[in-house]
């Protein structure tokens, strides 16, 4: 759980509260800041009256604290040549001086007129606890909690147990979760998956339109979808498994199979009905012709899902869910295609029928066609 702010110590407050009630949640274990502990840093604060006075700029101050302590940036080093291979040569104090104070104080910092003077005489430098390494997202302080999963928790039902802790849900003022590592990554692969269910449908539909030439009967078909993801849902509750990718994919994979059943018995019926059968009566024929292989397809699917729902094989645990969602939703889809679709079908075909009068204005009409029966006058004199 990543959380930003302006203030620091409002921010490490409500990290420590963060970390606190992390440890009374099952599903997460040994909750930790991510970054280092605090440790020991050389704090230096120019007086700027004496810096000012003598023409130390703070620049220079930086400069001499920096080559002091961490060396030089590469940039600006000598190199040393050993071979092929150009090391760069840093100079700095040793380890010793660097943990001596007053040697620090000592450092000698150019003037204006081309002298030098004592860092002490234009800064305060003293040693303080300071952060190990400071990190910051989106321009503001960030502090990490990590936490390691327990009793097979899945990450989704690890972060629904941490965003329903009170803290996350009164969190202080300026204080925000970011979005980042696997927070970020779930967030994107259900955006992805949304995104991917939307697309399936939308290009369903479009064939479907193309197919039965008609905006009305392609929603019959996509009503069946529901049936399979409720299925998949139900299957997923009572087995104990996680809403997660491999699950999500197993729903993906739910929506082809479901809109085939679909098609299959609303195609027949619509041939039925073009050849002049009643509307009912050609729904309970479609029912009984399609009814096998409807039930066929769908029990071939499920036996072939069987191996990897009770996780046989290797690494058929990462699968099982995906396993899982599929035979649930084939269940359901197969029995309940054959007893909402026709009912469905019905319902949307007299909706059309209703419509298609009150629409008929804004369609443009075609051309008449020419008439088949046509008198031919022949005139009196080229009858004599």
């Amino acid at each position: 759980m990543v959380l930003t702010g302006e203030d620091e110590a409002v921010l490490n407050k409500a990290g420590g509260d963060l970390e606190r009630q992390m440890r009374t949640l099952k599903g997460v274990a040994d909750p930790r800041p991510s970054a280092p502990p605090i440790g020991p840093e050389i704090a230096i604060r120019p007086r700027p009256d004496e810096a000012s006075r003598l023409g130390v700029t703070v620049e220079s101050i930086a400069s001499i604290a920096r080559v002091a302590t961490l060396g030089d940036i590469d940039a600006n080093v000598p190199k040393l040549t050993q071979g092929e291979r150009r090391v760069p040569i840093r100079v700095r104090l040793p380890v010793q001086a660097r943990s001596n104070i007053d040697m620090i104080r000592a450092l000698q910092v150019p003037t204006a007129n081309g002298g030098t003077t004592p860092l002490s005489s234009v800064a305060d430098v003293d040693f303080q606890a300071g952060p190990a390494v400071i990190q910051r997202y989106d321009r503001r302080d960030m502090l990490a909690v990590d936490a390691d999963l327990t009793n097979n928790t899945q990450i989704g039902q690890g972060l629904h147990e941490v965003h329903a802790l009170p803290i996350m849900k009164h969190l202080p003022p300026g204080i925000q979760e970011a979005a980042v590592g696997q927070t970020q990554q779930i967030q994107e692969l259900f955006g992805a998956l949304g995104l991917a269910f939307f697309t399936g449908t939308a290009m369903i539909y479009g064939v479907l339109v193309l197919l039965f030439r008609s905006f009305f009967k392609p929603l019959i078909i996509i009503s069946a979808l529901p049936l399979a993801i409720f299925g998949a849902a139900i299957a997923l509750f009572l087995t104990r498994e996680s809403l997660s990718i491999p699950s999500l994919i197993g729903v993906l994979m739910l929506l082809g199979i479901a809109a085939k059943n679909s098609i299959l018995l609303v195609e027949y019926a619509i041939e039925r009905e073009r050849e002049g059968m009643p509307q009912r009566q050609a729904l309970m024929e479609a029912c009984r012709e399609r009814a096998r292989p409807i039930i066929m397809t769908s029990l071939a699917m499920i036996a072939g899902m069987i191996p990897t729902a009770f996780a046989l094989g290797k690494g058929s645990e990462f699968r099982q869910p995906m396993a899982i969602a599929v035979i649930g939703g084939l269940i359901t889809s197969t029995i309940l295609a054959l007893v909402m679709v026709p009912v469905i079908y019905e319902i949307i075909e007299d909706i059309e029928h209703w419509l298609t009068p009150k629409l008929a204005r804004f369609i443009t009409p075609r051309d008449a066609p020419p008439p088949t029966d046509v008198t031919e006058i022949v005139p009196e004199a080229a009858a004599e």
